[in-house]
Order: structure tokens, then sequence, then C-alpha cells
């Protein structure tokens, strides 16, 4: 069983299921002694009105007036028996009708009140509670012993015991229903822990809170702790690329000269294979570096929170510069107040690469659009270009393909794309734009959606 939860709901409803049935048997068993020990008193006070209603005769047998005693002493076999003897004689009562009370008890004797207490095998098939004692009438000794048939204290244990399972059964109900409502209570904090560990998936810069129960704090500070080490362990990874390919830079930077320097000496050929082969280095180059990007936006390095329009609209303005975005028209269509839980270094990068592609396609429109879409944040970017084939889409979106093995000017960006949007918890596909060119659709969690923060009170003397 792996769920705390179905765990301790589990094992409290064994304790107590263990308690209440270990309860219903003990309470059965007292109930049944207390009930013979009231019935023995009953006996003893017949007892008594028995000694009371005796009388020893000349002949020293003992008389006994009846109309002061039980009837059912005097019908055969009610249940209700006594006899007594003295050295004279004896006397009966006639529910015996002439048998007598075994003198060998079934179980260990007691004394209630100055009688002793036992039980007997009865006359008629079945047991008997027992008292007797020896007194004086007279100057004369005598031997009461009265029993009763113990049938109605089985019966009504065996009432209470159905009652009593009965009323242990919704007491056990309803503690399962306390214990079921005190484990969630628990383990609200746990709860409470997950849903920071999911704002943690979605945004990596976000830690635990520090207000968390005592028991789970060392956990707590653990879980930070490793996101911190996680986090500077990739930052330094990736501080290692950047350094990388800032050495690379130089000997490349060489390498073209020496390319140029040959162009210019005649030998063109050794030119284009110096060429080729710096050009294959700088995208191997750039393709890894966007790797180590996508592992520290996955990481939470640097994360923190985007205004996609603001940052759009710079792209545009850095795009309308260039020589082939002046005779393009760039338009955006997306809520001003958004603010979105992800790196904008890592959401400029996304939609840097995207807008830079498709202004290298597109013959008049770029478009970019921001909605929500079934709990989902998605973004679309459309040009009016050339697009890429359906059945060429799935191969420019792969990873680690180059521009020059996808077929389409759109391979090594999208590629780079593809791996940001998965590393900040989002996915990419590509269709057909309107216009006929490609269209790029961007989505992510809706939960990334931050809300707007509090606006700052205006100082009216100001």
């Amino acid at each position: 069983m792996r769920s705390l939860r179905l765990r301790l709901i589990a094992f409290a409803a064994i304790a107590i299921a263990v308690a209440l049935g270990a309860a219903w048997h003990v309470m059965g068993g007292l109930f049944g002694y207390l009930t013979e020990q009231r019935m023995a008193i009953t006996l003893i006070h017949e007892g008594n009105a028995l000694i009371a209603a005796t009388t020893i005769g000349a002949d020293g047998r003992p008389h006994v007036d009846m109309a002061g005693l039980d009837a059912r002493t005097r019908r055969r076999a009610s249940g209700l028996y006594w006899e007594m003897a003295t050295p004279g004689g004896g006397a009966s009562s006639p529910s015996l009708a002439g048998a007598t009370l075994s003198t060998r008890p079934l179980d260990k004797v007691s004394v209630v009140a100055g009688w002793r207490k036992s039980e007997i095998a009865g006359p008629y098939e079945t047991d008997l509670v027992l008292v007797e004692r020896s007194t004086r009438i007279g100057n004369v000794a005598v031997s009461v012993r009265l029993g009763q048939d113990d049938e109605p204290i089985d019966r009504a244990r065996a009432t209470f015991g159905h009652d009593m399972g009965l009323f242990l059964l919704a007491l056990g109900m309803a503690l399962s229903l306390a214990a079921w409502l005190q484990v969630e209570l628990g383990l609200r904090p746990l709860r409470r822990v997950r849903r920071e560990l999911a704002a943690m998936e979605r945004n990596p810069a976000q830690r635990l809170s520090d207000d968390h129960p005592h028991e789970i704090e060392g956990l707590v500070r653990a879980i930070n702790a490793l996101a911190d080490a996680r986090s500077e362990d990739v930052a330094r990874a990736r501080r290692r690329a950047a350094d990388l390919a800032h050495a690379l830079k130089t000997p490349l930077a060489a390498l073209g000269a020496q390319s140029r320097a040959a162009r210019s000496s005649g030998a063109r050929a050794a030119a284009d294979a110096i060429d080729d082969i710096l050009a294959a280095a700088a995208a191997a180059l750039e393709s890894e570096l966007a790797r180590a990007r996508a592992a520290a936006s996955h990481a939470g390095v640097g994360a923190g929170v985007t205004c996609p329009a603001t940052l759009i609209e710079g792209l545009f303005a850095v795009l309308e510069r260039t020589e082939r975005g002046m005779d393009l028209v760039f338009d955006l269509d997306a809520p001003a107040d958004w603010r979105i839980a992800i790196d904008p270094d890592s959401f400029a990068e996304i939609l840097g690469n995207l807008l830079d592609n498709a202004a290298r396609h597109a013959r008049r429109m770029v478009r970019v659009r921001g909605t929500l879409r079934d709990d989902r944040i998605v973004f679309t970017v459309d040009d009016d270009g050339s697009g890429i084939a359906a059945d060429e889409r799935s191969q420019a979106l792969r990873r680690g393909v180059r521009l020059d093995e996808s077929g389409s000017g759109h391979g090594l960006g999208l590629a780079i794309v593809a791996d940001l949007v998965e590393a900040t918890g989002g996915a990419v596909t590509l269709e057909d734009a309107p216009q006929r060119g490609l269209r790029v659709v961007l989505g992510w969690p809706a939960a990334l959606l931050c809300p707007e923060p509090p606006k700052s009170p205006v100082d009216p003397s100001r």
C-alpha cells in the first residue's frame, strides 16, 4: 500500500475494530457476571424468606409455610427450586417433584452476603445458579439450598450482545469517520507541500514556504536546499558553456581570417572548405549552447516573470530596423497585462528565434496572437512565406537537426525553440498559417499566468 493516507486510515480502522471487538467480549462477560450476581441476590432474598417461613417440628423435621414464597416453587420444573436438611430430616420445593439438587458445583464457589454461590447441573437438563448456607432455626442446625435456572441469564446475555454489537458497530463507523477526518486534517500540510512542489515544477525559481509544521520542516529545508544546489550546478554548467563559447570564438575568428586570406590569394576551394567547416562548427556550437540554455530554464536559473506584450514589441522594434524587416508589417494581438512565470531570457530566445525565422521567410507580414484556450496560454506566430511541408514538420522540430539536414529554412531555429518551450513546461506544434505560410503554435499551462500585482496607493498630497 503506497498511499500514506490509505495506510493510516486502514491501521486506524483495524485498531478500532480490534478495540471494539475486545470491548464487546469484555462487556458481554461483565454483563453476564452482573446478571448472575443479581440472580444470586434475588435467591438470597428468597432464601431468607424461606428460613423465616420454616419451623422445626417435634420430630426434628422442617415445616415450611409456602404462602409467602415465590409461586414458581410450587410448579413442577418451574426453574426455581429449594431444599432444606436437618439432622431429623429434610424438605424440598414442590417444583423439584422429588428430585434433589446436585452437591457438585460446576465452577468455583464464591460467597455473597454470607451465602455460598456456585453453578450446578440442574435436575431437568439445565444449569442452575445455586446459593446455600447453614443456619440454625431454634436450636436445630439447618442447611438451606436454593437454585434457579440460568437460562434467563443466557437470553439476557444474547440480547445484550446483539444490541451492544449494533451500538459498537455504529460507534466503530463514527470512530472510523473521525479517524478519516483526523488523517485528512493531519495530511493537509503535505497536500500543501505537493501544491508548492507543483508550483516549483511550473516555475523552478520558486521555493517551498517556511511556515510548515515542525515535523516536516527538515523535509522542506532539504527540498529547498536540493533545488538551490541543482540551480547552482546548472548555473555553473551554463557559465562553463558560455566560457567555452567565448574561448572558441577566437580560434573560429582566426580560421575565418585564414579563409579570407586564402580566398584573396586565389585558393577558393580551400577557402570554401574552411567556410563549410566553420559553418558546421558554429551551428553545432550554437545548438549545444541552446541546449544548455534550455536545461538552465528547466532548472529555474534566472527564472522570473515575463510580460509577453512588452517583450514582443521590443523584438518587433529590433526586426523593423533590419534590412529584411523594413519591408514587413509586424502585428501583435496579446493582452498587455499578461505576466507569465517564464524566464524572460528564455521567452525572448523562443520568440526571437521564431520571429527571426518568420521575418526571413515572410513576404509581407508577420503576426503574433496570444489567447487563452482550454486552460492553456497559446501564442501563434504566423508568416505568409512558403511554409514547411506537412511531412517535414516533425523533422524540423527534432532535437539536433541542423538547418541543412531539415530540408527547410526553419530547421535549427525551430529545434532550439522546441527544446526551450519543452524546458519551460510547454509544447510546440506546426500548422498551416491562414496566409499560406507557416503557423507556429506555442502552448503553456494557464497556471503559469500570474495575477496582476496590486497597484501601489497614490499619495494624494503629490
